[in-house]
């Protein structure tokens, strides 16, 4: 809660049912509840215009039953923090409310919610996202606020930015001068253990890398990562070339990088 000036006020120190910072701290705990309409009552002044705006777009309904482009039309420009992260929250809730959680502008709910501040709804919104989208490289962005290493390593291998997320990771692969690094993360993540061969399988297949063999090319991490999980016991039926084989093709991709996996493999 904040005094007039704009300065934090310390809650513990006022007086509990006087004082004029009494509807302003009715007003926040309104908002946090997503109650607009008890919100409206003890809106400051200039405020009450743009929540009144959005309490007329719930009228009684839940968030999840909120008419979406409404709620888009209400958004100002203008209005204060708190009532942006009401509003992005509200959106959220919207897009995750029924079934497969919904994208806007090409984000996922998940994007909403954490700006709105509801950290537990977006990471729980973001998993089942993903369970549909394996292959969103922006919703793997976001992960990585949560899974730092495995949301980062999936992001690049989906075609997504390179993020500082995988710091320790992304040190081995520059000391190891491969280029270009994002998709090295998830093999590399790998040998510094923080994910496991299932992760390198479910991006393969959401990649649908599967169900082929790939050619043998120099340099390319996708195929490293195919001959990986081939070399580490997970074999791919017909196609599978068997764990010495597989070692020596890894080899032939990258001798840098397969001298990773080997120590990865001596460690156990």
């Amino acid at each position: 809660m904040r005094d007039d000036s704009g300065m934090a006020a310390d809650e513990s120190d006022l007086p509990l049912f006087t004082g004029p910072h009494v509807p302003r701290i009715r007003f926040e705990r309104a908002l946090e509840r997503l109650d607009l309409a008890a919100a409206v009552a003890d809106a400051p002044a200039g405020w009450r215009e743009a929540v009144a705006a959005l309490a007329a777009v719930l009228e009684g309904r839940s968030p999840g039953r909120a008419d979406l482009d409404s709620l888009l039309r209400c958004r100002r420009a203008d209005w204060q923090p708190a009532l942006e992260r009401t509003w992005q929250r509200l959106v959220g809730r919207r897009l995750d409310a029924h079934g497969i959680p919904r994208t806007l502008d090409g984000e996922p709910a998940a994007a909403f919610l954490l700006r709105g501040g509801d950290r537990k709804r977006a990471q729980e919104s973001l998993r089942h996202h993903l369970t549909h989208y394996p292959r969103d490289a922006r919703a793997w962005e976001l992960m990585a606020q949560f899974e730092p290493v495995l949301g980062a390593a999936r992001c690049a291998f989906h075609g997504g930015p390179v993020l500082d997320a995988a710091g320790h990771v992304l040190d081995l692969i520059r000391e190891d001068e491969i280029e270009p690094p994002g998709p090295w993360l998830l093999p590399y993540a790998w040998f510094t253990r923080d994910i496991d061969l299932d992760h390198i399988r479910r991006a393969l297949e959401a990649e649908g890398m599967l169900t082929r063999p790939p050619l043998l090319i120099p340099g390319d991490a996708r195929i490293f990562a195919w001959y990986l999980l081939d070399a580490g016991g997970r074999p791919f039926g017909r196609d599978s070339v068997g764990v010495v084989e597989a070692r020596e093709r890894l080899q032939r991709i990258s001798a840098v990088a397969f001298r990773r996996y080997l120590a990865r493999a001596a460690s156990g």
